[in-house]
Order: C-alpha cells, then structure tokens, then sequence
C-alpha cells in the first residue's frame, strides 16, 4: 500500500520561484517534448538504453539504486479506467501540479482493475498549463524510476499520452506528516511522541540513502507535506519533481534557479541560488521543529514576530525553561525532558546559517537514534521505579 495526497490545506505554504541562475540538467535527458525526444525518454525510461550520465552506485544495503528506470508505460485509457474516468469521487487532492486521484489496478499486470478491487494507487495527472509540469514529471521518473528505498515512496509506471502526463504510484493510506500535524480534524488522533520520533526517523533514513551515492542526490524540497505515511505510520519521502544531482568535480555546489517552499528553504540558497547538500539538511530542522512545536513553518495568523517559526523559536531551543513553553502541548508527558532537549539542540544543529556548520544526514539520523534510546531508557526507568513489591502478610500467633 501507499500513497495519499490529501486537499490543500487552509494555510499552505507558499511556493515560489527564482531566477539566480540558469538551472542545470537532470540525469537522463533533456525536456523536449518533441516525437524524438518522446522515443527517446520511453527507452530510457523502460529501461532499454542507459542514460547519458551513467548509472549511480549502490550506497546502501538498504536501498538500491538501479542503472536504467524500471517502470510500466500506462496508456491514458489505462489510468482513465483504473480512475472511473477521473471521477470527483477518486479525486485524493490538488496542487500546483495538478490532480491526484485513487486508482485501482491488478496486483500482477499492472491493468485496469474494478473500484473496490486490486491494488489500490494514487495516480497524478499533470496540468497541462503547469509551467514546470513537464520537468518536474521527468525529474520524477528519473529520480524514483532508479531509486528504490523503504522510506522512498515507489513509483510504478507513468504515462504520455499527447499532452497528457501522469504518474502512478503506492498509495500510502495515512496521508501526509502535515495532516497528522496541523489538521483540527476530530477523527484525526494527534501523533504521539513516539509516532513523531519514528516519522522522523524513517525521514531522514530516506534523505540520508539519497546523500549517500556517490553522485549525491539533493531532494530540496524537504517539508511536511511530502513526508508521506503507510498504515504503520512509516514515512516514504514523496514528490522528487525538485531534485537535482549533487556538485561534482570538487565543486561544493550546484547553481539553480531557486525553487522551494517558503519556510523551508536554506537560506544560502534563497539567497545565492547555490544549492548545497546540506540545504537538504536545513530543511530537515525545520519539520523537526514542526514536529516538536506543533506549529507551521510559516503561519501569518500568529502573532506578529511569531510567523516565521524558526526565526522565532530558535532563541528558544538552546534554554531547557523556555524550551517547555514552545513544545506541542498535546504531547506533554509523553517524552523525557532530556531527549526534549537533545532534539531541540539538534534541530538548532540543522539549522545552523553556515551549511558547513551543519550535520551529515548520516550524522543527523545517528542523533535521533540516539535520542529514541534515551527515551527507551527513561521509560524503562520509570517503570521500575514504579514498581511496588506487594506487602507481606504478618501473622501474629
């Protein structure tokens, strides 16, 4: 199972784009839309030709990264019956992208199956008059047509059909991390503390496996909405329409136009178009401090000079005091006030202004392991301390 795109919500953040610099390639081929181009994607796509930048190395026994996309070439009839014609009642959600909608196909083939039958998946239909629609659908199947990780969301198969482009995918039933934060939805539970510890975990396993090959991948594009949950709350990072190879031949950076989320995006990046691999990391600290505090990244309905939650809660994180007064209360009691504060310092870690003063993700996720055990153990402890012998009986004869 997998994927859920949920409605957009009240207070979305704002995405928006730049132009600090020409924006370089994405492996694989160039966006051209013409017949050859066309021929040309579908072979690299199925996987019958390589692509013109080679393939990526295997960074991890935990994932895999595959030398040529291994994807299924849907017809449009295809996904126009797996939808009931893209029927209002399938439609999961809508963006800037386009629309989302439930999909029914059958387990071995990949066709058509009934509504209420088969394997259950989310099938994007791109708009037509979406701008970056076209590269960001190929950074799509370029990316997650190689990647293969257990918190990567899987894609199965696209579609180009004339001008229509879609994308299937696993269909996660628990919605995105920002439902599950920000939604005042009564038949929504809050996610625990320990829930919020295993979504970032699983988080920052998937950006570390991208950082982690060779030619290192940058997702930039890291926020609550495309952290995506399966039934057991395990995250799958979503949503690769932004990502870009890493710099190589000993450059630190890559120089791009500057597309992102407002309230997630590094700040060396907004403002120079360079992107690191480490503004992945930024990103990172600031769904960590969401999942802490409850609140938004951004939310123009707080108060004046508590919009902008990282420059409002960063003087806050490095005071265990005034850390209590910003954590999200309906998890109170729930976590040891020392793994609290170790999260608050590695959030603040994160979202260091310098990149090189930030953490590795490899080093970030360690952090968190790290925490979840001193968590266990303060759980373990009160437990015993808790424990109370049962009284003997004195008999007096």
């Amino acid at each position: 199972m997998g994927l859920c795109f949920s409605s957009s919500s009240p207070n979305p953040p704002q995405q928006y784009s730049g132009s600090a610099s020409t924006d370089s390639k994405n492996v694989g081929f160039s966006a051209t839309t013409s017949s050859a181009g066309k021929s040309q994607f579908s072979e690299i796509a199925s996987g019958s030709i390589d692509s013109s930048q080679g393939s990526l190395p295997l960074p991890s026994p935990h994932g895999q990264i595959l030398e040529r996309p291994n994807l299924k070439v849907f017809s449009f009839g295809d996904l126009k019956s797996a939808t009931k014609s893209f029927k209002s009642d399938t439609l999961l959600g809508e963006g800037g992208f386009g629309r989302v909608y439930k999909g029914w196909l059958d387990e071995k083939t990949l066709s058509p199956a009934k509504a209420g039958s088969g394997m259950v998946v989310a099938i994007k239909k791109l708009n037509p008059q979406s701008t970056q629609g076209f590269q960001e659908w190929q950074s799509e199947v370029n990316f997650l047509g190689r990647l293969s990780h257990p918190n990567l969301v899987k894609l199965l198969g696209y579609c180009w059909d004339d001008d229509e482009l879609l994308l299937v995918y696993e269909f996660l039933p628990k919605g995105s991390l920002e439902n599950h934060l920000f939604r005042r939805n009564p038949n929504i539970e809050p996610l625990s503390w320990n829930t919020r510890f295993k979504i970032a975990i699983g988080a920052a396993r998937g950006l570390a496996f991208l950082h982690a090959s060779e030619k290192q991948i940058i997702y930039r594009d890291f926020k609550a909405s495309n952290i995506l949950l399966d039934v057991n709350f395990n995250a799958k990072i979503s949503d690769f329409g932004l990502a870009k190879l890493g710099p190589s031949g000993g450059q630190s950076h890559v120089t791009t136009r500057v597309m992102g989320t407002y309230g997630y995006a590094a700040p060396e990046y907004i403002a120079t178009g360079h992107l690191y691999v480490k503004s992945d990391v930024y990103g990172f600290g600031v769904v960590l401090l969401e999942i802490l505090t409850g609140m938004r990244a951004l939310d123009t309905k707080r108060p004046t000079g508590q919009q902008n939650l990282v420059e409002w809660t960063k003087p806050l994180l490095s005071s265990k005091k005034k850390l209590k007064t910003i954590m999200d209360a309906k998890i109170v009691g729930q976590y040891s006030p020392k793994a609290a504060f170790q999260a608050a310092q590695l959030t603040l870690k994160c979202l260091e202004h310098d990149p090189k003063q930030r953490p590795s993700m490899k080093e970030v996720l360690e952090g968190l392991e790290a925490i979840e055990a001193i968590h266990e153990k303060s759980k373990e402890s009160k437990t015993c301390n808790s424990y109370q012998p049962p009284r003997q009986r004195v008999v007096r004869v």
